[in-house]
């Protein structure tokens, strides 16, 4: 385990300026917001830097971090960030709406997508974090792609996770690659059935029509990538009839086209971005997304994005709408 920042004073200009170099390194570009107080305290260790990061921050004063377009323009890097927070608090405001994350639980960030973190504690804040490139969180934890919720992972997942966590932690670096990646994989597969399971208890407490549509989403999600997915496929696959899987996704206030082609470009977004597929092509990565062409998929993209798939890889100087 490396220690890669750390911090104790009262400088508080000084505090902000190298803690904000470290977090551009190892996380993402943002602005960053400090409580009021006598003292500055901030630890952040990493364990592992390939496949995955795992980084441990602990710190005294409370802090806030601010990520929004501007910063995703600049500093594109196609992460999800899995916060296990042990002690104190995190407040996150999203698009999605605003919550609360306590001692115990967990909850993901997209670096991609616009949010405020505010982190505190009485006795401070400690957290663990696994930062997943894109291509191996959609690989593995498809189920999540959208899981914009805390959750709490149960006692048989958290034991087992516990134990990766611990073990990564302590003698990852000194795995080779071939060591490290099953115990990895390991992680992220106890990560999804937990949260597969919970997914599936929440649609229990829902009505009919909302089950449903948990159902017809969950299967175009797993399916994403198949090039010749339809409507008929997926109705049949969910014993119902076309007609009233419309009615569903109309009293979701989508469509199939929408649900199907806007988590497409998503995942193909996030590739573009991330550094361990920067030698695909672009009409590889559409046809990997799901894509019958490449043309049809740069219309697409330039159509939610306002800038063509090579503008967003390359140049980064184009600006994206806030509707993406």
């Amino acid at each position: 385990m490396d220690t890669l920042y750390s911090y104790s004073g009262n400088d508080i200009a000084e505090f902000r300026r190298t803690y904000t170099v470290a977090a551009r390194q190892e996380y993402y570009d943002g602005d960053l917001g400090i409580d009021a107080s006598d003292r500055f305290d901030m630890t952040l260790q990493r364990a592992l830097a390939e496949p995955i990061a795992l980084l441990r921050v602990k710190m005294r004063s409370g802090m806030s971090y601010h990520r929004s377009w501007r910063h995703i323009r600049s500093n594109k890097v196609g992460v999800r960030v899995i916060w296990f927070v042990r002690e104190g608090e995190a407040k996150i405001v999203r698009s999605q709406g605003a919550c609360t994350v306590v001692a115990g639980e967990c909850f993901i960030l997209d670096s991609n997508m616009p949010f405020y973190i505010h982190t505190h504690g009485e006795n401070g804040f400690d957290a663990i974090t696994a930062n997943v490139p894109a291509h191996l969180f959609l690989s593995h934890l498809p189920v999540a792609t959208e899981f914009n919720t805390p959750f709490e992972i149960d006692a048989g997942g958290r034991h087992v996770i516990s134990k990766l966590l611990d073990l990564l932690f302590s003698e990852g670096d000194h795995l080779s690659r071939n060591a490290v990646e099953p115990l990895v994989t390991a992680f992220l597969a106890t990560l999804s059935d937990n949260i597969s399971e919970l997914v599936g208890r929440m649609s229990t407490r829902e009505n009919a029509v909302d089950m449903r549509f948990a159902e017809i989403r969950n299967y175009i999600m797993k399916n994403l990538t198949n090039p010749d997915l339809g409507y008929s496929q997926v109705a049949a696959h969910c014993r119902i009839s076309t007609r009233y899987m419309c009615n569903v996704l109309k009293a979701n206030n989508t469509s199939f086209s929408k649900l199907l082609w806007s988590q497409r470009l998503l995942n193909a977004r996030d590739w573009l971005v991330t550094e361990a597929m920067h030698s695909y092509p672009i009409h590889e990565i559409a046809f990997m997304a799901g894509f019958k062409s490449a043309a049809h998929f740069s219309r697409m993209f330039k159509s939610v994005y306002h800038c063509s798939p090579k503008e967003y890889r390359v140049t980064g100087k184009t600006v994206l709408s806030e509707a993406a």
